[in-house]
């Protein structure tokens, strides 16, 4: 439902756009207005039929068909505001506004897919806890989450430019906080050399996220997407990591690592356990969890002494902007947390942007992240 009404809202909006180009008495912008409106339409079409036909791991057919729709249609609804205040207004300036703000998103988009999905930024955090232990002050923790390792198709190099981001940070323990593919294990097959280039200097750490499942397939068989499963979970211990599904281990000294499957304000599954995760971990223990979806911060973690939750999932919705002092998304109306670092009493969460991308095969203003989390005795 909510999918068609925006939808609703982009063509009622073209249609405005349209209008205002083809009704200019200039030749060029009328131009312009058919061509836009032609372009919109065919990737209107191409997206439609592909998810008519359900083929869920031809992704590079299916992100070039939203990529294309969110190209040609998204930014005209710049126009909408200046436009309808042009209709009643009949001022040329609004008009011409409507049209520079277009423009300028739609450069703005055109830089995300061919620049942005693979501008990765490292986020450096410093977290102070009074229990921690002293003789490991300073523990570096890098975080990643949301490979979707089916969206890079094989553009290895710049992926490995990423590894040796990570790898330059020389982190104690490198923790994975789930999707590493879109749909089937498959997908990682070729990228095993890359990802496990990944270093740490004490140990490597996953969980599974939402997309991992193989919940987004139509299995011929049930035992298919078990089997699948299984497969991922393997190559999650082939590139070095060591999956936690609901289980908990003791890093050394006081530290506890937990790691619960996927559980996430629904419809997303709900299969982390925590309760049971928790069991063997002394109260007292300096507790970190990883737990993909963010909204179990609130629902189940906080009611917990779980000192920081490192979480994903939201990939800032791969859309935003985080300058000037203003940090905003389309996707703080589902999730009031979404991206970086929030604190509840003496508990913290904190959201990486993800590593990846899925379906929009680019990202304006909220670039793939590397997350450098320092933690500190005071």
């Amino acid at each position: 439902m909510r999918f068609l009404i925006i939808l609703g809202l982009i063509v009622f909006t073209q249609v405005i756009f349209t209008r205002s180009f083809v009704n200019d008495s200039s030749l060029i912008f009328q131009t312009i207005g058919w061509l836009q409106l032609l372009l919109f339409l065919i990737s209107l079409a191409y997206l439609s039929y592909f998810f008519s036909q359900r083929k869920h791991n031809n992704f590079k057919k299916g992100f070039t068909a939203f990529g294309a729709f969110i190209l040609f249609g998204v930014p005209g609804m710049m126009y909408l505001v200046p436009g309808l205040l042009f209709q009643v207004s009949g001022i040329e300036n609004l008009k011409t506004i409507g049209w520079v703000l277009a423009g300028m998103l739609f450069l703005g988009i055109l830089v995300g897919i061919f620049y942005g999905r693979w501008n990765w930024k490292i986020h450096r955090i410093q977290l102070s806890f009074p229990h921690f232990p002293e003789e490991l002050n300073a523990l570096k923790i890098v975080q990643i989450s949301d490979i979707h390792v089916g969206s890079f198709f094989n553009n290895h190099a710049k992926v490995n430019k990423a590894i040796d981001m990570i790898n330059s940070l020389e982190a104690d323990f490198v923790f994975f906080t789930g999707d590493l593919v879109n749909n089937t294990a498959s997908e990682m097959d070729g990228w095993e050399p890359v990802f496990s280039r990944i270093a740490a200097k004490k140990g490597k750490y996953s969980i599974l996220g939402n997309h991992d499942y193989g919940d987004y397939v139509r299995w011929e068989e049930d035992h298919h997407k078990v089997e699948n499963l299984k497969r991922l979970i393997d190559k999650h211990r082939e590139i070095g990591f060591t999956p936690l599904l609901n289980e908990s281990v003791q890093l050394e000294n006081d530290i506890w690592l937990l790691g619960v499957e996927n559980w996430g304000k629904a419809p997303f599954r709900q299969s982390g356990k925590l309760t049971h995760t928790l069991a063997e971990v002394p109260d007292t223990a300096f507790k970190i969890l990883l737990s993909h979806d963010p909204s179990h911060f609130d629902l189940e973690v906080l009611e917990t002494n779980i000192d920081l939750t490192l979480s994903g999932h939201t990939h800032g919705m791969q859309f935003g902007i985080e300058r000037f002092g203003i940090k905003w998304s389309p996707v703080s109306f589902r999730y009031k947390k979404w991206a970086g670092l929030y604190q509840e009493g003496k508990q913290f969460l904190y959201v990486n942007r993800g590593f990846g991308y899925l379906g929009f095969p680019g990202r304006v203003g909220i670039y793939p992240e590397i997350t450098e989390i320092t933690i500190t005795k005071g």
